[in-house]
């Protein structure tokens, strides 16, 4: 018999799904076209030029295809050596002159020119609370927890500004992480001090020019920052308990839940909603042009949204 905490627990689950349906959607997806199948896909990406980032942790690899969906390379396989993966959980190509794989399973983002060569590998350590204060510091630089034994975090996400910053979630102790352009610890963004922007269960992120969104499945929200980390406000509150992604196109924030895609502006207007039944969740979305790719866990489709 379930505990009465557990259905207590699933009643919750139910109010918010019933209150996010309330909002009908603008379009129901039900078909598109299969570009490209996965073992278990986590996170998708679109660089400038047009190519598609999979990172695809069912093979411990990052796949690079072009717009139709041929595949053009692969990088990784199991391990802990320069280009070698554990559980990739995210990928930013930036500019697409570099990109950036969250490679959680070991405890580190590494960092690739567009031609696959490995630049460097840099650790995220375990955060030291300040009991006082309850506010996150490392307890080694950037680059350096490793040497020290104390590469144990956990990055699942990972995102650039335009001025070169760094920002990845660290799952292990659900905040994020901030450095600047030289790759120096800045700030924990989102920890016990944060009081309205205090993050519960963030699972990804995005940045554009000036702010940063961090999609929070414990808060079912999104939650919004400037890039000095001070909390501004929340979108999709209530809606997004079961988010898995959010990204920026454009004036545009899509956040991306399992059967669902919620479109606002950034002034924090819900713009569209589209329901997608794929026969999968969704896990990421991207956009180049008037294509919309959507990526399960197993398969990569396309569609004009």
């Amino acid at each position: 018999m379930k505990s009465l905490g557990y259905l207590i627990a699933c009643l919750a689950v139910l109010g918010v799904a019933g209150a996010a349906q309330a909002q009908p959607a603008d379009t129901l997806v039900t078909e598109a076209v299969v570009l490209a199948r996965f073992e278990e896909a986590r996170a998708l990406a679109v660089d400038p030029q047009g190519l598609l980032y999979v990172a695809d942790a069912g093979r411990d690899a990052v796949v690079r295809l072009d717009e139709d969906g041929l595949l053009r390379d692969m990088l990784g396989g199991p391990g802990t050596l320069e280009g070698r993966f554990s559980e990739p959980a995210d990928i930013d190509p930036t500019n697409g002159l570099v990109f950036v794989v969250a490679d959680a399973g070991n405890s580190r983002l590494q960092r690739f020119s567009r031609d696959f060569l490995h630049l460097e590998s840099l650790s995220v350590g375990r955060l030291q609370q300040d009991e006082r204060t309850g506010r996150g510091q490392p307890t080694a630089p950037f680059g350096q927890a490793n040497r020290l034994g104390l590469a144990d975090g956990t990055p699942i996400a990972v995102a650039t500004s335009r001025a070169n910053e760094t920002f990845a979630v660290e799952a292990g102790r659900n905040v994020v992480l901030k450095w600047d352009a030289a790759r120096r610890f800045e700030r924990v963004i989102g920890g016990f001090d944060e009081r309205d922007g205090r993050l519960v269960a963030p699972v990804a992120l995005a940045v554009d020019e000036n702010s940063l969104y961090v999609a929070d499945r414990g808060r079912a929200a999104v939650l919004v920052y400037d890039h000095f980390g001070g909390f501004v406000r929340t979108l999709a509150e209530g809606l997004a308990r079961e988010v898995c992604a959010v990204t920026v196109f454009g004036d545009e924030i899509w956040i991306v839940l399992p059967e669902r895609l919620l479109v606002f502006h950034r002034r924090g207007r819900l713009a569209r909603v589209f329901d997608v039944r794929l026969g999968e969740p969704l896990v990421d979305v991207g956009r180049r042009g008037g294509l919309t790719y959507l990526l399960t866990p197993s398969r990569l489709y396309s569609t004009v949204l």
